[in-house]
């Protein structure tokens, strides 16, 4: 399947448009949710993340299996208002900090970036032959270890390499967290960030 700029633009619209939302709705039991879909987020989420789905997909698996690498499906965990609303419980009974999905939306952005270029320097077959993990950081640094489950004997259950379930990813990185926290702090002073990455200026206009 031919990978195209076009497909890589769409996704990258629309991971900006969602993270934004995200972090506008996102699950906390200090928020005075009192509007009609409190316990849902807004609709517009699902919508987004189906099209995010639908451009992974359409840009093949080589592309998509790097994305699910870094955590593709972590951020984007459900395309209908029952999974969206499981996904809320979860992050509200985990208590799970909004820096985990940060630093994954940071690094989607990241690769979003580099196919484009390589596919602008006319690389599509050399990115293609890149492996899942080359240049990559794993979203399994989120799983807790008292969460990894135990391989399975029959092998038609053994989840895929690059599949994490959304209720193992519970723990949240310090690393990550450190730099979320000190980009938000260094955007308050200034747009060095903000002015290469969408999603950075979504934590700039949300956390100050």
């Amino acid at each position: 399947m031919k990978m195209s700029i076009e497909v890589v633009d769409l996704l990258q619209a629309a991971h900006n448009g969602y993270f934004k939302i995200l972090m506008e709705n996102y699950p906390s039991a200090n928020r005075d949710d009192t509007h009609t879909f409190a316990a849902f987020g807004p609709p517009e989420l699902c919508e987004l993340a189906t099209e995010v789905h639908a451009c992974a997909i359409a840009l093949g698996k080589e592309a998509r299996d790097r994305l699910l690498y870094i955590g593709l499906d972590v951020l984007y965990p459900f395309d209908n208002p029952v999974d969206l609303y499981n996904w809320r419980s979860h992050v509200l009974a985990k208590k799970i900090d909004h820096t985990i999905y940060a630093s994954i939306a940071i690094r989607i952005d990241g690769e979003l970036k580099r196919l484009r270029r390589a596919l602008e320097l006319g690389g599509m077959q050399a990115y293609a032959g890149l492996a899942p993990d080359v240049l990559l950081v794993s979203k399994a640094r989120y799983q807790s270890p008292s969460d990894v489950e135990r391989p399975s004997t029959d092998r038609a259950q053994v989840p895929s390499v690059t599949t994490v379930n959304i209720n193992h990813v519970s723990m949240k990185h310090p690393g990550d967290a450190s730099a979320i926290n000190d980009l938000e702090a260094l955007e308050k002073k200034t747009s060095v960030w903000s002015n290469v990455s969408t999603v950075i200026s979504v934590l700039k206009s949300l956390f100050f």
